[in-house]
């Protein structure tokens, strides 16, 4: 068969074993969880074609998360961290001084 040969997806021991209780545990959130099988099935040989289908994933995610495999190992398949505004702002952990411009003025 002409083309290129596929590339070789190997996952190590420990890790394999680590994802194998992520994807069997059932209290994670899904998404973490398809990151766990993904690379599982990667490792197994099987085409990606086929994993992307069955995921529901596309084919740059699928590549995207063998690359942060590669540079961060299982943690892959949790969230980075992200810069800028965090996710649950108080308006009063602005202060005393800043609430004003928080609400509607009276003026108004």
């Amino acid at each position: 068969m002409k083309g290129c040969k596929p590339d070789e997806y190997k996952l190590k021991v420990k890790d394999r074993r680590y994802l194998s209780e992520i994807a069997a545990e059932g209290q994670l959130i899904q998404r973490v969880a398809n990151r766990a099988r993904a690379l599982l099935a990667l490792d197994r040989g099987e085409r990606p074609v086929e994993i992307v289908r069955w995921l529901g994933m596309s084919r740059t995610c699928l590549w995207y998360l063998w690359q942060r495999y590669l540079e961060r190992g299982v943690e892959a398949i949790f969230d980075a961290e992200r810069s800028g505004r965090p996710p649950v702002f108080s308006p009063a952990g602005a202060g005393p001084d800043r609430a004003h411009c928080l609400h509607r003025s009276e003026r108004l």
